[in-house]
């Protein structure tokens, strides 16, 4: 049988975990926050839709807890503690041969961490619209609809690709094999890199952000940035496009209503992914000579923000 784990098993962790465990796979969720786990283990993980609220139980450990290997891992940790949670699941000898390790994580450069301490070969991409919230310990929040695309980092397609992708639609989460998941990643790399700090920086909802009538004037030159160094990387990103995603999530009935999930991690005292988003467009611009000083000064900002509201 397939063995599964969610590293990371958060909101979207604990979403995708679920959903694949209801579909009748052998999932074990893993995490390092104690509670949480714990909660799992002794009372099952609580889930709330729209409709209704209900337990599954589903094995949940902690990284120390590792005791078996797996054919796919999926990692959903926030994007700082990605690399010690593959490092701590190669130490337990988690990790095969022929483990695929997927990771749905928002921001950039992750297939480039990962590749240092896993085969290229064994790294594949996602990129994903699902939601989801995280109530408590133990505690899941599911609303909407959503899809996957992915792809194995270095290009190349093997038998592991189509499992995967067979994987999550028997667990009904609209999955896709891309040919350019990149663009992709890039694509909603660039909707973060806008909102997330700027809503943060301000304190605003989106749909609040919306409202200045200068609000465009704001967005282009950061755009403009992270278009120039995905050209640079022999990316081929299209302005108009971006602008136009990043504009319809204003509305109140799309994405308005909500903080953008920076601004949640800053207010709660918790380091943001501001180095995965705008500072990784920095680092590739100064690696590739394209200036990017929007970006950086973004980054610096929500920076100086974590020094105040760190806990």
């Amino acid at each position: 049988m397939v063995k599964i784990a969610i590293a990371g098993a958060g909101a979207m962790g604990g979403r995708v975990g679920m959903q694949i465990a209801e579909a009748g796979y052998d999932v074990t969720l893993i995490d390092y926050w104690t509670e949480h786990i714990t909660n799992i283990q002794q009372h099952g993980l609580n889930i709330q839709t729209e409709k209704d609220t209900y337990h599954i139980n589903i094995k949940a450990q902690l990284p120390e807890q590792i005791d078996e290997q797996y054919d796919l891992i999926i990692i959903l940790t926030k994007a700082m503690d990605s690399e010690a949670m593959i490092e701590a699941l190669n130490e337990a000898n988690a990790i095969k041969e022929t483990t695929a390790v997927l990771t749905m994580m928002n921001g950039l450069g992750h297939e480039e961490r990962f590749a240092k301490i896993i085969p290229k070969s064994q790294i594949f991409l996602a990129v994903t619209m699902w939601t989801a919230g995280l109530r408590g310990p133990g505690q899941i929040l599911l609303e909407g609809t959503g899809t996957i695309e992915l792809q194995r980092a270095d290009g190349g397609e093997d038998y592991r690709t189509e499992a995967i992708n067979t994987i999550f639609n028997n667990a009904k989460l609209n999955s896709t094999i891309s040919d350019n998941v990149f663009e992709s990643i890039w694509s909603k790399a660039t909707l973060n890199s806008v909102l997330n700090p700027l809503c943060t920086i301000l304190d605003k909802t989106i749909n609040q952000f919306s409202l200045y009538e200068q609000a465009r004037q704001m967005v282009i030159p950061i755009i403009e940035e992270i278009v120039a160094v995905a050209h640079a990387r022999g990316l081929e990103l299209n302005f108009e496009n971006l602008i136009n995603k990043i504009e319809a999530a204003y509305p109140i009935e799309s994405q308005g209503l909500h903080y953008p999930s920076m601004h949640q991690d800053l207010y709660k005292g918790r380091l943001t992914e501001i180095d995965y988003l705008n500072g990784q467009i920095v680092t590739y611009g100064k690696a590739c000579g394209v200036a990017t000083p929007h970006n950086e000064m973004l980054t610096h900002m929500i920076h100086q923000l974590e020094l105040t509201y760190k806990k």
